[in-house]
């Protein structure tokens, strides 16, 4: 247990399914008094009774596979002393002959496996050779290759989940059945009340909402339904009469390997002495989708516990032709039984797991793939509940904080159809799908900033905070229209020439873009309990006066950096108000004001401030912010505001620009000359138009920039974004300059200051690297990208990576590992360092340091 963290001593679990028994045996395992409440007379009611039960360690990006990783490693474990129906027979995907792109996402894909890989079980790109020496039944024909993971295969759901609830009660966890959750009622006290249709009621500290098919039920109960948008939908498969080639092949050692079909979007895996195939129709027959029940905003009707829907095999019919093609044995049979079953999705196809914005009520739920990930996430959401803080960063991934109020039924019901059709297509690192962007809650203010982006040729992208936001600006089309590219590539991007154009016109003249931060206001009035908060909170130490400002990281109590942020002091000089602004990362807003919540709330327990003393308010909509960048921008500040242009660098004045009030700071994320105009969101279009407009800007050619430009000019001058703290720990992360040694020596430090880093080659260093890519491939270095050795050993991984306007190279930053003595695998520069990335492996420089200066100077 971290120091700080109250310990839940009990806890309810809603939902006997795959998830809540996972989570049930993983708190009681820790000595935790679980109650588990299920609705029906047995377990596994819902969606977990009819899962087609496939684990595999592949996953669509690097952190997904850590978490599958994890999980079939403790599922062997559990095999090995426990019947849980678990057939390892290997998995293969299958990649068509004539998509190029298939196969250059595939090398990405296993290139990438190596960070999370099991020592001696590699995800292997096999040949069209291999795979049917693996599989007989495959005609290859059709098919390029395969990746190949072994020991892979499937699991009985029934078996695992009633395995776990006899380990749990042997830890002395209850199951109560016949017991339908009713009503959850948080009391002033903090514990909650969870009543049951009988009218049983039961306490606890804590509850986990596993309801799954009817979780919604219990959000909308306690006021979070804004972050819990999800619908229950319809899967089917088809399993199919005797194979006469599979007849009597039911052991491990026997059963062909489980099949992913990806032109045809299916899995199929044997089942007994047939086949079963489950498809994710759509893209092959897109007037025949899957159902989207948004007529059940709590869920199925109660009765509705081991019920399916009718089946619809018209709707897989694209999707079977196209297994028939690399299975032939399947024309040859009939089916004996069809599953049409509710599972419940969000818009992202990821699972919700972890805190929400109520203190003790936790979310586990949405388990797309729960059976793969139900125990590597059960533990994790085990760790957050009974330490305090998660043990590794699946925030954008799986955290339930990720969604907010712009994520309405229509958004939802249009990214879930999306995701589900598009599950086995190929993606592409700057795709950004439509689907429900046109019907998200947007505010009046929003849409006319988001319309005078596109009206100046922006071509924007759709962030995890709900908001559009310009990655460059483009010619606009004659007709008005909003600028399109062919996104669908993994090189020469058709919007990179335009960013570049920006970048070098940022270096000598002067843009205008959008900065897409949150911010919050943290309050005390007279009293210093704002102060003692981001004091024991934030490692650098607060401005003392008015209008100053400074950068600061958030570290957990475990010292792993959860947040950045800039902070500055507001009021009047002299006034001895305590008053913050703070800005960080939107799409993390909810995440970074659920965690400033939980410190308030730990300060006032241990009685370090009065209660109620702080005021905690979220401005992320209320507040735009518009970037004024380039050796220009004082000129162009000074013609559009006179007052504005003597502000000092890090400080802010509240002034008019262009006869709008605005907070200006002199401060610029590019590291070129800038300043940062904080407005009120409905002022942001008119003030854009404005400063473009003004003949001073005219004269002065200003540009407006996208986020891209941003990216070429901030790393290679080594500027970090959230995704480059990759949850380091804070001696790990590089962030130094911004912990003065009189933090590091407090009686009273920032929590997280005394964590040891972790020991050997669990420990890591923040590095910067120069990728010699080819020219069409200068801003496709993707994140988690492993960087080797010369003898091809990983020795550490690319986090964000651009091509710097400045240097003209592919600079990317990232960590290097440490070996088991705690040394870097690599230091600055070892030669024979590599990436391989979309199928081109390029040689690497570990540079020293970023190679160009604060000041935009070549280091080197």
């Amino acid at each position: 247990m971290q120091p700080g963290y109250p310990r839940a001593k009990n806890v309810i679990v809603i939902g006997g399914g795959i998830a809540g028994s996972s989570i049930m045996r993983a708190l009681a395992a820790k000595g935790v008094g679980v109650t588990l409440l299920e609705k029906a007379g047995q377990l596994c009611a819902g969606a977990t009774w009819h899962a087609a039960g496939l684990v595999t360690r592949f996953g669509g990006s690097p952190k997904i596979k850590k978490i599958h990783v994890r999980a079939l490693r403790e599922m062997i474990d559990l095999h090995e002393s426990h019947d849980i129906g678990l057939h390892r027979t290997g998995s293969i995907r299958l990649l068509e002959k004539g998509n190029a792109d298939r196969l250059t996402e595939a090398k990405q894909h296993v290139a990438m496996a190596a960070l999370y890989d099991d020592s001696g079980l590699p995800t292997t790109l096999i040949s069209a050779a291999e795979v049917a020496a693996l599989h007989p039944l495959v005609d290859v024909s059709t098919v390029e290759a395969g990746i190949y993971t072994t020991q892979d295969g499937d699991v009985c759901p029934t078996l695992l989940t009633t395995c776990l609830a006899k380990l749990a009660q042997a830890d002395g966890a209850s199951i109560v059945h016949n017991a339908e959750v009713d009503t959850v009622t948080r009391q002033p006290n903090g514990t909650f009340t969870v009543s049951t249709v009988n009218g049983a009621l039961y306490q606890a500290d804590a509850v986990v909402n596993a309801a799954g098919l009817w979780s919604r039920k219990f959000s909308r109960q306690l006021g979070l339904e804004d972050t819990h948008p999800a619908f229950v939908i319809e899967h089917q498969y088809a399993i199919t009469e005797t194979i006469p080639a599979l007849k009597g092949k039911v052991r491990d050692g026997e059963r062909v390997p489980c099949l992913r079909d990806l032109a045809g979007s299916s899995y199929i895996r044997q089942e007994r002495d047939g086949l079963l195939i489950g498809p994710y129709e759509g893209l092959l027959s897109p007037h025949q989708m899957t159902t989207v029940r948004t007529d059940w905003p709590e869920g199925p009707p109660a009765r509705f516990a081991f019920d399916l829907f009718p089946p619809q095999l018209d709707r897989l019919e694209g999707c079977l032709v196209s297994a028939m093609k690399v299975l032939p044995a399947l024309a040859e049979v009939g089916f004996q039984s069809v599953v049409n079953g509710p599972t419940i999705w969000t818009g992202d196809s990821l699972a919700r797991c972890g805190r929400t914005q109520m203190p003790g009520y936790y979310d586990f739920n949405c388990l797309t793939y729960g059976i793969a990930q139900s125990l590597a996430l059960s533990e994790y959401l085990c760790h957050i509940i009974t330490e305090g803080e998660q043990p590794y960063d699946m925030a954008a991934e799986f955290d339930p904080l990720r969604y907010g109020r712009w994520a309405t039924p229509e958004y939802t019901a249009a990214k879930v159809l999306e995701t589900y059709s598009h599950n086995n297509q190929v993606s592409y690192p700057f795709e950004n799908r439509p689907a429900g962007r046109d019907v998200i809650a947007k505010s009046a203010a929003h849409k006319a900033l988001h319309e005078a982006f596109v009206r100046r040729g922006a071509l924007t992208t759709f962030s995890n905070a709900g908001v559009e936001t310009p990655l460059v600006f483009l010619p606009p089309a004659a007709n008005g229209a909003p600028p399109t590219i062919n996104a669908k590539t993994f090189a020469s991007h058709a919007w990179a020439p335009y960013a570049d154009a920006e970048a070098q016109h940022l270096l000598t003249g002067v843009g205008v873009g959008h900065a897409s931060f949150s911010k919050f206001r943290v309050s005390s009035g007279t009293s210093d309990a704002a102060s003692r908060l981001l004091e024991r909170v934030t490692t650098n130490t607060l401005p003392k006066r008015a209008g100053r400002t400074r950068l600061t990281y958030a570290p957990t109590f475990a010292g792993k950096l959860l947040a950045e942020f800039t902070v500055t002091r507001r009021g009047v000089e002299g006034d001895g108000s305590h008053d913050f602004y703070l800005c960080a990362s939107r799409d993390y807003q909810r995440h970074d004001l659920a965690w400033l919540e939980q410190q308030v709330r730990l300060l006032e327990s241990a009685q370090l401030i009065p209660p109620g003393a702080i005021e905690l308010t979220n401005l992320t909509d209320a507040i735009e912010i518009l970037h004024v960048a380039g050796p220009s921008a004082p000129a162009l500040i000074s013609a559009l505001c006179p007052a504005a242009a003597e502000i000092p660098f890090l400080q802010m004045r509240s002034v008019e620009v262009c006869g709008l009030p605005a907070d200006v700071f002199r401060i610029s994320f590019t590291g070129e000359a800038g300043y940062e105009l904080h407005v009120a969101a409905e002022h942001a279009a008119p003030l854009f138009e404005a400063i473009l407009s003004h003949p001073s800007a005219r004269q002065l050619n200003c540009r407006p920039f996208g986020n891209a430009a941003v990216n070429s000019l901030r790393i290679e001058k080594g500027f970090k974004v959230k995704g480059d703290l990759d949850f380091a720990h804070w001696r790990e992360a590089g962030v130094d300059a911004f912990i003065p040694p009189v933090r590091k020596n407090e009686l009273l430090p920032f929590i997280g200051k005394d964590a040891p880093p972790p020991a050997g080659s669990a420990g890591r260093i923040a590095a910067i690297f120069a990728v010699a890519t080819d020219a069409s491939h200068a801003w496709s270095v993707a994140g988690d990208t492993p960087i080797r050795d010369a003898d091809g050993a990983v020795v550490g991984f690319t986090t964000t990576s651009a091509r710097g306007a400045i240097t003209g190279k592919t600079i990317a930053l990232g960590y290097i590992q440490c070996g088991t003595n705690g040394a870097p695998l690599a230091r600055a520069g070892d030669g024979g360092l590599s990436l391989e990335c979309f199928g081109k492996r390029w040689a690497v420089d570990l540079l020293e340091r970023p190679p160009v200066d604060v000041a935009g100077k070549p280091t080197t």
